[in-house]
């Protein structure tokens, strides 16, 4: 199988080095030349039959796509695509399903909390917003924006669209479940920080660190300074991108095999 990642021109992934070493595939890094429209003719030339999306194409990929799946339809954003042999795209989002399982991981490891708090309004956010109200259709979410006056977030359950001034200011439990989603802090900028500040995050609150690289973040690490427990991304990647394998391995032998057989 010919793989690839679809990702900005300076995003640094672990997702070609995953792939290569632990199951020995072609895995391939590419980023639009031009518009993301012409995209598709780009992939049919390497010949992938599928691929990942991450930043900043989560949201983009998904008017490219012609079948997507129900969670992708909810929360409009795609993180992995499925190539038929006649060229259709289908799209899923395995985030999605890796914060599914982690969400409940996390359930068994510390008391319940009462709100969920997450930095960042992109498609990763997204996807643990749905995989939280799935679960734990009671406890509030709050995402945080630096342009909450923006058109409705795509996000098909309840939710609060905070501005960060208003997320600094605001009283929160001292359950919470806070989840850093944005690419802040990624390597090579590691130095850098959200906007809201470390000494905000109470000793009893649990904080989750979506970015892998490096392990852990500045600011996971500033949280642990504050006494919160802290949970990072990399379990999280492992957890995507062997769902998005295993669509991948699907599509091959459904749809590739019994072709090249019957060439055969």
């Amino acid at each position: 199988m010919r793989l690839g990642l679809v990702a900005g021109e300076n995003v640094v992934s672990f997702s070609p080095l995953f792939f290569r070493r632990i199951y020995s595939l072609v895995y391939e890094k590419t980023t639009p030349t031009s518009s993301p429209e012409q995209l598709r003719a780009q992939i049919a030339e390497r010949r992938w039959i599928g691929f990942n999306v991450t930043t900043p194409y989560k949201s983009t990929i998904y008017d490219l796509l012609d079948v997507r799946d129900p969670v992708v339809e909810a929360i409009r954003a795609v993180n992995t695509v499925a190539i038929t042999p006649e060229g259709q795209w289908h799209g899923y989002n395995t985030d999605f399903e890796a914060a599914y399982y982690l969400l409940g991981e996390l359930q068994h490891v510390y008391p319940e909390w009462e709100a969920v708090l997450l930095l960042g309004t992109g498609g990763a956010a997204r996807a643990v917003a749905w995989a939280h109200w799935q679960l734990l259709p009671e406890i509030p979410i709050y995402f945080v924006s630096r342009t909450p006056e923006r058109a409705p977030l795509p996000f098909a359950a309840p939710h609060n669209v905070l501005s960060y001034s208003q997320a600094i200011d605001q009283p929160w439990p001292a359950r919470t479940l806070l989840v850093q989603a944005t690419p802040i802090g990624m390597f090579p900028r590691i130095q850098a920080l959200p906007d809201f500040p470390p000494d905000r995050i109470q000793p009893t609150w649990v904080v989750w660190e979506l970015i892998y690289n490096p392990n852990p973040t500045l600011f996971a690490q500033r949280a642990r300074q504050q006494g919160a427990s802290i949970e990072t991304g990399m379990l999280f990647f492992r957890k995507q991108a062997e769902r998005s394998l295993a669509i991948w391995e699907r599509m091959w032998v459904e749809r590739y095999r019994p072709r090249i057989r019957s060439a055969s």
